[in-house]
Parts: structure tokens; C-alpha cells; sequence
């Protein structure tokens, strides 16, 4: 199985979100539709949805700079619930770039601006041995 499997971004994956992230520079964009399946408190959106969300367009923005990362760390702050029906917008950032680190800003908006969860990831540069020892030869997307 490949990344076609992505819980997040995989379109083979019959349990997944399947997302469809999209550059804009150096930033990446998607948008989540909040459905009874996804809650965890009755009509709220599990917060595990909200952090992989958030992890998975963290991942995008090295991902389109032809970088392999993985998530090192990755904080949230939650600040109001998403609702079941309610559509959120994702965004990514780059906020600082070194040789083996990249830091990742984003967060999640609704339709009318209010800010649901914002969070800040540290992801670590893999180099070629490492990607190899993974199985991975190109950046996804990238081959």
C-alpha cells in the first residue's frame, strides 16, 4: 500500500478524509466538510480529525518544497469546537527553514473567519538513507 492510502489525502483509502490539498507558494490550502462520522462529542468534530488535519497540511508545505519530512512535534490550541456541517478552510505555512528542520504554521477557519484551531509543527528533513531505509525514493508527487 501506498500513499493512495493516506488517512488524510489517500483517494484509495474507503475510510479516509480524502483531502485535496493545493499550492499557493509556499503555502497549502484544503477544505474539510465536518460530517456525524467525524465527531467526538455529540455534533463536534473529534479532535483527532482537527490535529491530523493540521499534521497532514504540515506535511504538504515540505512536501511541495521537494522535501521528505516527518513530524517531529506538532502543538495545537483548540479554540472553538467544529460543528457537524460546518466547513472549515486549512492552511500552511513555512515559518522558519534549516538544513534539517522545517517549521510549519497553520490553522482552521470557518466560512465566517473564526479561527476553530491553530497550530505550530517541527518537521525533521529525512535524508537519503533515511528515506531509503523508509522505502521511500522520491517526494510523493515527486517521481
Amino acid at each position: 500500500m501506498g500513499f493512495d492510502y493516506c488517512f488524510v489525502c489517500g483517494d484509495k483509502n474507503p475510510h479516509g478524509l480524502n483531502i485535496k490539498f493545493h499550492q499557493d507558494g509556499d503555502a497549502v490550502h484544503a477544505t474539510f466538510h465536518c460530517e456525524e462520522r467525524h465527531i467526538g462529542w455529540p455534533n463536534v468534530q473529534h479532535g483527532g480529525i482537527t490535529s491530523s488535519l493540521l499534521d497532514e497540511a504540515s506535511a504538504y508545505v515540505p512536501l511541495n518544497m521537494g522535501l521528505v519530512t516527518v513530524t517531529a512535534e506538532l502543538n495545537i490550541s483548540f479554540k472553538a469546537p467544529v460543528q457537524v456541517g460546518e466547513t472549515v478552510h486549512i492552511e500552511a505555512h513555512p515559518s522558519k527553514v534549516t538544513k534539517r528542520l522545517l517549521y510549519v504554521e497553520a490553522r482552521m477557519v470557518n466560512s465566517e473567519g473564526e479561527v476553530k484551531a491553530t497550530s505550530s509543527a517541527k518537521m525533521i528533513v529525512l535524508s537519503p538513507e533515511q528515506q531509503a531505509k523508509m522505502g521511500i525514493e522520491a517526494p510523493i508527487g515527486r517521481e
